[in-house]
């Protein structure tokens, strides 16, 4: 169903939506991020993936794949983390052989994490996992019903970090 628009333009505001849209709405976003979030779910992920790996390193390991190398610092706030918990979450990191530090020459004080070669392997392998249960789900939608929640959950996706970025 088209929805009317207060403009005549791509990118402009849409009428608010309805309170039936917008349960709609927040039950699947609830769903889908606590069915995310459930420890069996990522350890189906983790163990087809070949390794024991926790929940909080997961999410570290992730982040500074996605983000590319960083110091200690920035990745804390990235995570939302204090500098002290990003510390032994990525302590464990290394440890494990996942990610490793390499001092940086302009400040020899200063450390840039980055992921091994290991560690991008085992995102990788929990990325196909990920993408296997995702087929799998999907196995009964189209190829139009596809690309449509592709199109969709990207722009959401891009709607969350657009909004999480404003200042408040």
């Amino acid at each position: 169903m088209p929805r009317t628009t207060l403009g005549s333009g791509i990118g402009e505001v849409s009428e608010p939506p309805k309170l039936s849209e917008l349960s709609d709405i927040e039950r699947g976003f609830t769903t889908i991020v606590r069915w995310g979030n459930l420890p069996r779910v990522r350890d189906r992920f983790v163990t087809a993936a070949g390794m024991a790996l926790d929940r909080a390193s997961y999410g570290v390991l992730f982040r500074l794949e996605e983000g590319g190398p960083a110091r200690l610092s920035d990745l804390a706030q990235r995570l939302g983390l204090d500098l002290s918990t990003a510390s032994r979450q990525v302590h464990h990191l290394e440890v494990a052989g996942l990610v490793r530090r390499a001092v940086v020459e302009e400040d020899r004080r200063a450390a840039l994490l980055s992921v091994t070669g290991e560690g991008r392997e085992l995102v990788e392998r929990i990325r196909q996992a990920k993408r296997a249960v995702i087929t799998e789900m999907l196995a009964g939608w189209t190829q139009d019903e596809r690309e449509e929640l592709a199109r969709v959950l990207t722009r959401l996706a891009d709607e969350i970090v657009a909004f999480g970025c404003r200042e408040r």
